[in-house]
């Protein structure tokens, strides 16, 4: 079955399991069942993903529920050429959908009516020439080499963040112009996700002491392992606390400045994805083209291409107090 056959497949059967399911498990009669499920419809739809990506989904319509999850097939599909039964696929596919319903009963908002957006409209940066064709459609602003777009945040919970692009369908019945929404959205943003700054140093013990705690403590200590590490590595990670779409807070308020002030530089700017950019103090010794390899390199082979945010490295200059491309 290639997976065009696949998606069909999926599209004729999964409301059968989905039926099944919900008769095992909330005991319903069979007049019942029937009942459930013919208020339910399925689609299968291509959502476009940052930088052009574009995946399919399934998506299951309840009546009575204004929003339902997109469910992105190809892992499925991916998990069926390794040998897992279809009817296995079908089972987790269900229960993936009733676990984020169970965890996103998000009541309908309707953000074309701008009085309605409230502390809930934060900006996301994304890669401009990779995302044009999308940008057309959505308001956004240019900043470096990059685009801030909007976004109406319905629900935060274990399972993710579920939102929407702010369309220009929406923005045109605002009323109100871009400089406006930005201002609004960065301070909701600074607000719901605030910044932090990590050494790579500090950052690699804690993610040993989190593997250390996952594993019930049955890994050596992190000195055993690590033993001194060096404290001279100037590179730091500035992301949220959430560490989600973290690299929006180099557009905060001061945070790369003061960060510059108490390093007493001017501070190189890796943007290494979507989630966080790293800060490199100018210190003597420190090699521009080197971090712009650095950051290539990273792009290529660590960094999936959703993710991905910009090849070109930034400069904050103390004397300018501003963000720039930097001089190559």
């Amino acid at each position: 079955m290639n997976y065009d056959e696949f998606l069909e497949y999926i599209e004729k059967n999964l409301l059968e399991v989905y039926e099944e399911y919900e008769r095992k498990n909330m005991k319903l009669s069979d007049e019942e069942a029937d009942d459930f499920i013919s208020k339910c419809s399925l689609s299968i739809q291509q959502v476009v993903k940052n930088n052009g990506i574009v995946l399919d989904a399934v998506c299951i319509h309840r009546e009575g529920r204004s929003l339902s999850p997109n469910i992105y097939l190809k892992p499925y599909y991916d998990s069926y050429e390794m040998g897992k039964p279809l009817e296995m696929i079908m089972e987790d596919i269900v229960h993936r959908y009733k676990e984020e319903m169970d965890n996103n009963d998000i009541e309908y908002v309707d953000i074309s009516d701008y009085s309605n957006v409230g502390s809930n409209l934060v900006v996301r940066v994304v890669n401009y020439e990779m995302n044009k064709e999308l940008l057309k459609s959505c308001p956004h602003k240019r900043y470096l080499d990059v685009a801030i777009t909007f976004r109406y945040v319905f629900d935060v919970n274990e399972v993710g963040i579920a939102s929407a692009l702010i369309t220009n369908k929406e923005f045109d019945k605002w009323g109100v112009g871009i400089e406006e929404v930005y201002e609004r959205a960065l301070f909701n943003t600074m607000q719901k996700y605030p910044w932090d700054i990590q050494s790579i140093t500090d950052m690699i013990v804690d993610l040993y002491k989190e593997k250390i705690e996952h594993l019930g403590g049955n890994l050596p200590a992190p000195s055993e392992v690590f033993g001194d590490l060096p404290q001279d590595v100037n590179m730091y990670i500035l992301t949220n606390h959430d560490k989600a779409y973290g690299a929006t807070c180099m557009l905060y308020d001061n945070v790369i400045a003061n960060f510059a002030k108490v390093s007493n530089a001017n501070v190189y700017v890796l943007p290494s994805s979507v989630h966080e950019v790293l800060l490199v103090p100018e210190y003597e010794g420190v090699d521009p083209s080197f971090l712009q390899y650095l950051l290539c390199e990273g792009n290529k082979s660590s960094v999936g291409f959703i993710d991905l945010l910009s090849d070109s490295i930034y400069y904050f200059d103390r004397m300018m107090d501003r963000l720039i491309i930097a001089p190559m």
